[in-house]
């Protein structure tokens, strides 16, 4: 009876976790940072830990939208019902870096209003001390508005 308890109380903890992005990338790299701050925002909705993920400008713009669904529906206009989350490695270039700054190709794959939807945005990287952090989120570069 103990082992089931155990069992159960094990499973209950393992479902509480919070999910790690599956980012296919070296955990120091740009990709992983990338990767880790669209997770906070789309799959776990944790708007403190994207702003940390964030430089200290570019985290209080996200602060001022309040909300994760705020900065997802009017500042990226990409709205999921699900989503996966990936680098985009269609391109000859995963990345572009030059020392302490990087552009990364992020792919969105996900289903929005019964449909299917895929998005495309460039994530403007710097590293802070020895960190990488998100200064901005380019448009979609296909996109035919310009915002």
């Amino acid at each position: 009876m103990f082992r089931w308890i155990l069992l159960f109380a094990a499973l209950v903890l393992a479902g509480c976790q919070e999910d790690k992005p599956k980012v296919n990338a070296d955990a120091a790299s740009p990709e992983y940072a990338a990767g880790e701050f669209f997770h906070a925002l789309y799959t776990s909705k944790n708007l403190a830990k994207a702003t940390k993920l964030a430089t200290e400008s570019y985290g209080r713009v996200l602060s001022s939208y309040g909300s994760t669904r705020s900065i997802t529906n009017t500042l990226y206009n990409m709205t999921f019902d699900e989503v996966t989350i990936s680098i985009d490695r269609t391109g000859k270039n995963l990345r572009e870096q030059y020392g302490d700054e990087a552009e990364i190709t992020m792919l969105f794959e996900g289903k929005a209003n019964g449909g299917k939807k895929i998005e495309l945005r460039v994530v403007r990287m710097i590293k802070v001390d020895g960190k990488w952090k998100v200064e901005g989120v380019k448009p979609n570069p296909f996109s035919r508005t310009d915002v």
